[in-house]
């Protein structure tokens, strides 16, 4: 009788302990990925919109001329290849998007995941202009590359997204 409730209590208390270590270690957001969708249609060149989606925030922005035309030759960025990155399969590295006019990606820095602001080209003084974040000002060009001696060593992670003529499908392949 005694084994048994000792056996009982262990078991309890080995699921109590499953339970507690997998809620501390799953992905924020939980296991389900729900499609987001975000509208294109308001979204001018030289414009984006932020949203959150799986409780991270993702930026979604409309690449102009002039933003396509900052971006840096390869001896500027650390990984100008996108070799160590997070993007969906068969996604170009050159514009690290479906088609040019479009980047979406998580809107927080590799290294600390601190929010990213948009520096336009011509505010931006010593560079082509791009993303740079709060914290450290670490600076990522118009696709989300990080450029050679700043703080983050990792280009901007891309979501799943699929990209149709009027709206981005977050979490659909």
């Amino acid at each position: 009788m005694r084994v048994t409730l000792k056996l009982m209590a262990l078991t309890a208390l080995l699921l109590f302990l499953f339970v507690i270590l997998r809620a501390l270690f799953s992905p924020p957001g939980g296991d389900v990925r729900l499609p987001l969708e975000v509208h294109l249609q308001g979204i001018e060149p030289g414009q984006h919109e932020r949203v959150t989606w799986n409780g991270r925030r993702v930026l979604v922005l409309h690449r102009d001329a002039t933003m396509l035309e900052a971006l840096p030759e390869a001896e500027a960025l650390y990984d100008p290849t996108s070799r160590f990155d997070r993007r969906p399969r068969g996604m170009t590295a050159a514009h690290r998007g479906w088609v040019p006019q479009w980047l979406v990606v998580y809107a927080e820095s590799t290294d600390l995941g601190c929010d990213l602001e948009i520096v336009s080209p011509y505010a931006a003084e010593g560079w082509e202009g791009g993303l740079r974040d709060r914290c450290r000002g670490g600076r990522y060009d118009f696709a989300g590359r990080v450029y050679r001696n700043q703080p983050a060593m990792r280009n901007l992670e891309i979501p799943p997204y699929r990209l149709e003529e009027t709206r981005v499908i977050l979490g659909a392949d």
